[in-house]
């Protein structure tokens, strides 16, 4: 299976309430999302987002990402975080990993920073699988 059959097989079982299949499914999507980081760090290449597995695996390493910081565990959330800046081409995507690396950092609640500096209300029309838009006051976290 590929790393979006996963993934859609995890957020299946999500909306079904099967936190057992979603947290399988979820280490098997991480478990190959994660080779592809390792073999684009080995080739010091980028994620290709065209290729739709590549932006699973991407789709699946910052929900890890999210997850870090919902559990408490900042410092590993932040080096993947600071980490994947590298791995893409996006602005766009740049942008929301130094704005996650910098909420944690700020150590805010992952749930406190959606609300704060989030903007919810906006499905990004490139990356509509990301929570990636911000508002303007997130300029207020860096210092």
């Amino acid at each position: 299976m590929s790393v979006k059959s996963h993934y859609v097989e995890f957020r299946n079982a999500l909306s079904k309430n099967d936190s057992k299949k979603a947290e399988e499914e979820f280490e098997k999507a991480y478990n190959e999302a994660f080779l592809y980081y390792q073999n684009k760090l080995a080739e010091n290449k980028k994620f290709d987002l065209s290729n739709e597995d590549e932006r699973f695996a991407l789709i699946t390493l910052t929900d890890n990402i999210i997850g870090y910081w919902a559990e408490g565990m900042l410092e590993d959330g932040i080096a993947l975080s600071e980490s994947l800046i590298e791995f893409v081409e996006s602005p766009k995507l740049k942008e929301m990993f130094k704005g996650y690396s910098i909420g944690m950092q700020s150590g805010l609640d992952v749930n406190e920073f959606m609300q704060k500096y989030m903007d919810l209300s906006k499905i990004d029309a490139e990356f509509p699988e990301f929570l990636c838009n911000f508002k303007e006051n997130i300029k207020e976290l860096v210092k």
